[in-house]
């Protein structure tokens, strides 16, 4: 497996195919490209702009795939909680704690 070094300069190496890579992106993630090309850590980037390493490596990863030619497929995610079922009910119907009494009235 790869070292934190060794994967964020296989990245680096991707982003160098498309130098204009950075004048692409929106705001912050245009920085964290500019910032690892000039040799920034992950470690120090996500310090800079107080977000997770993962978040900086998913900015880098996506950057690197578009750079390199890569297509790279939007990933929408609902989060903890979130109303994936279609309808006024939203899926929230028996939760095993008693009804949520969601469904609509019936005509009366």
């Amino acid at each position: 497996m790869a070292t934190s070094d060794e994967h964020m300069a296989q990245l680096v190496k991707q982003l160098k195919k498309d130098p204009g890579m950075a004048e692409q992106l929106p705001g912050k993630e245009g920085t964290i490209v500019r910032n690892a090309l000039s040799g920034q850590t992950v470690y120090e980037i996500a310090q800079n702009y107080r977000m997770s390493e993962e978040a900086v490596w998913g900015v880098l990863r996506s950057a690197a795939r578009s750079a390199s030619g890569q297509k790279i497929e939007p990933v929408e995610s609902g989060g903890l909680g979130s109303d994936t079922d279609p309808g006024i009910t939203g899926g929230y119907g028996d939760t095993g704690f008693g009804s949520l009494d969601v469904e609509p009235e019936q005509g009366g």
